[in-house]
């Protein structure tokens, strides 16, 4: 009697996502400003770039069932592209990966002595050369309006174009992290023990904070008041740009690598718990303040790696240690099991700008897009 094995059942993801092995860790996932590419910065100091369009997108795979009105959606039939690979230059992946004008990304030389710009497509170019200092934090103003580059206490704005210097200044304190504000008119240097807010115009000061804890990534909030960072102490730093005056969240059972925030609902979430915090932006705990907290997903057994905040919905992507990907309504505790997690910690995560797309990555290598039909948010 001849057996028939019976055929393996897809995941979501299967269905939705299309993933690349890039045999080296991933530490950042960049959209570029208008979504039609995704740059993937690599443990060891290469490059990758993974193509938006798709020729057999989920939204075109999807069948809705005339009886029952069911939605199901036929597996991919085509071998996926190859991703773009750039071995030279290398990058300073400690340093992130940012975006800049509409299509292109800027990163610093793994030699931390020269700024580079890529294109959309993995072409490189060398924007500036070697400076007096290595590169000690960098990030990129919006639209053409230039890259701004720390060098131990030195700040200096340079164009895209020609590397040329617009504007400089010296700090008394070293910069390790540089976050423009969201209209860019202000940027925040942190450096060990202090936080230092620049008009971006001409680099003068407006206040000098200081601070403790070692933030490993630092965001704005959307309304320009407050300063978030996640720490490697196991803290969460608020900054109060206004007041002038920093405080901590403490107690988290693991170090909080990200950070973010919904417009729509007016929270502000992070990692570094079992499962997803967050608290009201307009609330936030901050000295004997307990403020308003926001409970988002379920509580698990495993750590929350990262987070990505959907910028068009009241929904965030929740990256767990063991591999696992899940979709959060914000302030809920429904959650939706986008990837089973199978023993490879995801280190990056991000949306598109429209929100309908999610960029994945982890510590074996794999990248991924997730792209969602609008059935889906229904």
């Amino acid at each position: 009697m001849t057996k028939h094995d019976a055929p393996p059942t897809m995941s979501l993801f299967d269905l939705i996502a299309r993933s690349w092995e890039l045999s080296s860790p991933v530490r950042n996932v960049r959209f570029n400003v208008i979504g039609s590419s995704v740059a993937v910065s690599l443990e060891d100091g290469t490059l990758a770039f993974l193509p938006m369009k798709d020729a057999e997108s989920p939204e075109t795979r999807i069948r809705i069932e005339a009886d029952t009105g069911r939605m199901t959606i036929r597996p991919r039939g085509k071998t996926l592209p190859m991703a773009v690979r750039t071995e030279q230059p290398q990058v300073a992946s400690d340093l992130g990966l940012f975006r800049v004008a509409q299509q292109g990304f800027v990163f610093a030389h793994v030699d931390r002595a020269e700024v580079w710009r890529a294109t959309a497509r993995g072409q490189t170019l060398r924007v500036a050369r070697a400076g007096s200092r290595p590169i000690t934090a960098l990030a990129t103003l919006p639209s053409r309006q230039g890259i701004v580059v720390a060098r131990g206490g030195e700040l200096e704005i340079i164009s895209l174009e020609d590397g040329l210097s617009a504007a400089v200044t010296t700090l008394d304190h070293d910069t390790r992290s540089a976050v423009p504000s969201p209209n860019a008119d202000r940027i925040a240097c942190w450096g060990p023990g202090h936080v230092t807010i620049l008009r971006t115009d001409d680099l003068s000061t407006v206040v000098r904070i200081d601070t403790e804890g070692v933030p490993s990534v630092l965001e704005w909030s959307p309304n320009g008041h407050w300063l978030i960072g996640g720490c490697v102490d196991k803290t969460v730093l608020l900054v109060d740009t206004k007041a002038g005056a920093a405080d901590h969240i403490v107690d988290f059972p693991a170090p909080v690598t990200a950070v973010g925030f919904c417009s729509k609902s007016g929270t502000m979430i992070t990692s570094g718990a079992f499962r997803v915090t967050g608290w009201q932006l307009t609330d936030l705990p901050f000295g004997d303040h307990a403020g308003t907290p926001v409970e988002t997903g379920k509580p698990g057994l495993t750590i929350v790696e990262t987070i990505a905040v959907n910028p068009a919905r009241r929904l965030c992507a929740a990256g767990y240690a063991n591999g696992l990907v899940t979709l959060c309504q914000i302030g809920k505790r429904e959650e939706m099991m986008l990837l089973e997690g199978g023993g490879d910690p995801v280190t990056a995560l991000e949306w598109s700008p429209d929100g309908a797309h999610l960029a994945i990555g982890t510590a074996n290598g794999k990248a991924a897009i997730a792209t969602f039909p609008k059935a889906m948010f229904k």
